[in-house]
């Protein structure tokens, strides 16, 4: 242990008095708040750029923005009396009275960003008005600024950054390799002309164009060009005006999303922002079209008077402050449900393209030859006892209603029993109404067993459904023919969709029916679970689950949803618990109720593996068309693939 003499506290310096800092001890200071990373760099000359009215921008890197950065545009360039004046510490031609701080609308204002770049850099600017004759060229070195030099140039500016930090060699160590800080830059860029499509944008690197993005009016077209062309034809267009705020953009479907958030935009009058709450309104509005772990695709652009909002919060300005924070959260997020509910967002199955190239050629063969042979076993494999035309007497607890009464005995001439014990009955009454609550005269007539039997179908057995053919396959899997093509539908991701939404109906009149449990059940619980259901428990009863405190380990269930009164109550509150205990100090309130409900209605749908009589499969097939967001399960997982027909003929070779 060290000694009290060892341990002797800092003295104040004797004698030290306040001093004003050189601008060159200024800049280098600043330069640590505005010039992160060469990507800084390039962020603010391209603002620059933007703000100077270019058409065509030109991006130069060298060693990853190290040794050089250079932008090169054709905007309205600048003055012999203004261009040294780009070097001096706030100075800018975008602001003049304390209100203009309050309007900003201009990429640029704080006029530090250049100073500070030759503060630790060797700079300098080439520029010439068009009205000018000749271009002007001013440099500065740790921020001493030359004379203005007469040379040649072009009608805009071009500004060279080299040897950046190289005064600065603590600054310059924490750099990243030059690939790293590059994919920096590129994100920079990306940023630019997802925001202004009508400026062309290049960027190039040690040389070698990386990208090249020539101006155009369609502001879509921009984005396929910049993220990728597997989104072409897979946007849906934005556009939502409410309350002086108007929201627009452009959004991939559900099966564009990714694993990570970064092809998530988010621009407030024309500048890139990160905002929490706004990125929150975007993935909110894809609740239950995607899996809670992919993020989808969007580039949203949100319009508001500049007084609204304060961008003079962070130096690289990517943080604002709204006046009224929850009206930006709640136009977003009502822009993007508006279209995602509009649209038919049915997955459409892609196949691997036959085309022989010289690498993958074999391969991408063997890839459709696989494709055509997974395609004909599908629809060879179906049981030919399926679907059954007989009714449910009995079933195991599947965590649904059953069809009839379980204390029911099989009638005389009942089949015999199949796979896991279940019997049906030729002749016992339909009822998957109780089911799939679907109102008895939207069910198709049920064919019976010798109409369907003279049908010279192979020996395959297919069943009617509004002028459609449909068949189950493996117990799981429903097709459905139509016009151009088939339907391939997961009857348990379905059902799922068909009970969310009607519990969801009815919770917004009001809690969930709820049926009391003859005797409470005790379930044992941890503390941190107790704390939950203490903090939760009116969403629980407005979910219809009256649950309370026992004892010190452990909580009563005294009622549940009349839906999962079949299930067991100790398995589903501790599933549930678990569930909402992972997220629980990130979500919403409202959020945990979407949790109650996904829940219920996995545990009360039908499952993989389950037979369906064809009134049951009618009656899934009828909800299909009256549900909201039928193309995706609450979790997110597609419930329905389309096949065309044209695609089928192309895997087949009839085209």
């Amino acid at each position: 242990m060290p000694n009290e003499a060892d341990t002797v506290a800092p003295q104040p310096a004797q004698g030290r008095e306040i001093a004003v800092l050189p601008d060159a001890l200024i800049n280098k200071i600043a330069a640590g708040e505005v010039v992160e990373r060469p990507a800084s760099v390039v962020k603010e000359l391209l603002e620059n750029s933007v703000d100077a009215g270019a058409a065509r921008v030109s991006v130069q890197i060298e060693n990853g923005g190290r040794t050089l950065i250079r932008i090169v545009d054709d905007g309205c360039g600048m003055s012999p009396e203004d261009a040294p004046l780009a070097f001096a510490r706030h100075a800018t031609s975008k602001i003049r009275t304390m209100e203009d701080l309050f309007a900003i609308s201009t990429m640029g204002f704080r006029g530090e960003a250049v100073a500070s770049m030759a503060g630790v850099s060797h700079a300098r600017i080439v520029t010439r008005r068009r009205t000018d004759v000749q271009a002007i060229a001013v440099e500065a070195h740790e921020s001493v600024i030359g004379p203005v030099i007469p040379c040649a140039g072009s009608p805009g500016t071009t500004i060279e950054i080299r040897d950046l930090f190289y005064c600065v060699p603590a600054r310059r160590k924490f750099l990243r390799t030059d690939s790293t800080e590059f994919g920096h830059i590129q994100e920079m860029v990306l940023r630019t002309a997802l925001a202004f499509p009508g400026i062309g944008i290049q960027l190039q690197h040690n040389g070698r164009t990386v990208l090249d993005l020539p101006p155009t009016q369609d502001h879509s077209w921009r984005i396929v060009q910049a993220l990728g062309d597997e989104l072409k034809d897979k946007l849906l267009a934005v556009d939502l005006e409410d309350r002086h705020i108007r929201v627009t953009g452009w959004i991939g479907r559900p099966e564009t999303a990714r694993g990570t958030s970064r092809y998530q935009y988010l621009f407030l009058n024309g500048r890139y922002i990160r905002d929490r709450s706004l990125l929150h309104a975007v993935k909110e509005a894809y609740r239950g079209l995607i899996e809670p772990n992919s993020q989808p695709v969007a580039v949203v652009f949100v319009a508001m008077q500049p007084e609204a909002f304060d961008v003079n919060v962070h130096p690289q300005k990517t943080e604002v402050r709204f006046r009224e924070a929850n009206l930006p959260y709640r136009a977003v997020l009502a822009a993007l449900r508006r279209q995602l509910l509009a649209q038919d967002l049915t997955t459409t199955a892609k196949f691997t393209s036959g085309m022989r190239t010289p690498v993958t050629g074999d391969l991408l063969e063997q890839q459709t030859a696989e494709s055509r042979r997974v395609v004909a076993e599908f629809f060879r494999a179906a049981d030919p006892q399926q679907p059954q035309l007989e009714f449910p007497i009995s079933r195991p607890d599947t965590g649904r209603a059953a069809p009839l009464d379980p204390a029911s005995r099989p009638v005389p001439g009942a089949a015999p029993a199949l796979a896991g014990g279940r019997q049906y009955a030729a002749d016992s009454p339909a009822n998957a109404d109780a089911v799939f609550a679907v109102p008895p005269e939207n069910a198709a007539p049920v064919r019976q067993a010798a109409d369907i039997a003279a049908d010279d179908r192979g020996g395959q057995p297919i069943v009617e459904h509004s002028g459609r053919n449909f068949l189950q396959v493996h117990n799981s899997y429903l097709v459905v023919e139509e016009p151009d093509g088939l339907l391939l539908i997961d009857q348990h991701a379905l059902h799922e969709r068909i009970i969310y939404e009607q519990l969801l109906a009815r919770i917004r009149k009001g809690p969930l029916e709820s049926q009391r449990l003859l005797m409470p059940v005790v379930v044992a619980v941890n503390n941190r679970q107790m704390a939950l259901v203490q903090r939760l428990r009116p969403t629980f009863e407005l979910a219809g689950i009256d649950i309370s405190e026992f004892d010190a380990g452990s909580v009563a269930v005294q009622s549940l949803p009349t839906l999962l009164a079949r299930l067991n109550p100790v398995d589903y509150i501790h599933s549930l618990l678990d569930k909402l205990l992972e997220s629980s100090g990130r979500i919403t309130d409202e959020e945990l109720l979407h949790e109650v409900l996904d829940m219920a209605a996995c545990k009360a749908a039908v499952k993989a593996g389950d037979p369906l009589a064809p009134d049951e499969i009618r009656a899934l097939l009828a909800r299909r068309t009256e549900v909201d967001r039928s193309s995706n399960c609450p979790h997110g997982r597609p419930t329905t693939i389309r096949l065309s027909l044209r695609d089928l003929e192309k895997q087949f070779k009839r085209r």
